[in-house]
């Protein structure tokens, strides 16, 4: 835990105790406050396989990667940089995998953090146009 907050303020360090203290003792879920990111994820990244995309970062290990704030894509064809311009023509941004590090340059990060279920049928749309355009 030192190496981890050796760093930190000590008031976020209290912080942190108390929280971690909470979940251990079962006041707090943390899993039930995120729980919605997860939902989301899965729905989106099946929009996005459902128009022709695949899941580039799919396993961890040798097991099935968890639905989170984010996941990766990739588009035959196109590069992740190209990918991301692309899409910002359909009104749909990502994050190229080349920004973050990764060995794998054909993908794009996306984020589902500010993408409320309300705007679900507007990305369907933009991802069946963007598929139509580019069989």
């Amino acid at each position: 835990m030192y190496a981890l907050s050796a760093g930190v303020c000590h008031s976020a360090q209290h912080g942190l105790t108390r929280l971690l203290e909470a979940v251990n003792s079962g006041q707090y879920n943390f899993v039930g406050a995120v729980q919605e990111y997860g939902d989301r994820a899965r729905e989106m990244k099946k929009l996005f396989t459902e128009n022709g995309f695949k899941i580039v970062y799919d396993l961890d290990e040798d097991e099935p990667l968890a639905d989170g704030f984010y996941f990766t894509v990739a588009y035959p064809g196109f590069t992740g940089v190209e990918l991301v311009e692309e899409l910002l023509y359909y009104g749909i941004s990502g994050i190229s995998l080349a920004t973050t590090g990764s060995k794998r340059l054909e993908g794009i990060r996306a984020c589902v953090s500010l993408t409320g279920k309300e705007r679900f049928p507007d990305l369907k749309a933009r991802l069946v146009q963007f598929n139509q355009n580019h069989p």
